[in-house]
């Protein structure tokens, strides 16, 4: 294990919690309820938010942290002097956002799609969310570390 800075860990974790608002909210809530096929009172009948955001939240730490150890481990072999300044740093958190999401969340993303009948849309929607949490997370560990 590599050590990394809890501190930013934790702040990249609320990241996905503030993305999900935002993104599930004022930006595309009614598109999703709409691929769902359901309603806002139909979602919050049976709606345990210690639960939901509880859970959310532990996992979107786990992301971050493993995010911060893949950067660690790549830190030590890759020279990124190069990006250092000018927003350099940031660069590579977008640039382990982008691997991140593009390795593990898309082919499992899309696995929903091909096997479980899930709509496209749908697939579209959660990956612009996850690429849009993962990046801001990468971002948070990168230029915090």
């Amino acid at each position: 294990m590599h050590e990394v800075n809890y501190l930013a860990v934790l702040a990249a974790g609320v990241v996905p919690m503030i993305a999900g608002a935002v993104w599930y909210g004022p930006l595309f809530g009614k598109r999703w309820l709409g691929y769902m096929e359901t309603t806002e009172e139909e979602i919050r009948k049976d709606f345990s938010p210690l639960k939901t955001y509880g859970v959310s939240f532990l996992l979107a730490l786990v992301t971050a942290f493993i995010l911060a150890q893949l950067l660690a481990g790549i830190g030590g072999s890759q020279d990124f002097s190069t990006l250092q300044g000018s927003g350099g740093n940031a660069m590579v958190g977008i640039h382990l956002g982008l691997m991140a999401l593009i390795a593990f969340v898309l082919p499992v993303a899309y696995q929903s799609v091909a096997f479980e009948g899930r709509k496209a849309g749908l697939f579209w929607l959660s990956l612009g969310y996850n690429g849009v949490a993962l990046l801001g997370q990468g971002v948070v560990i990168a230029v915090w570390r």
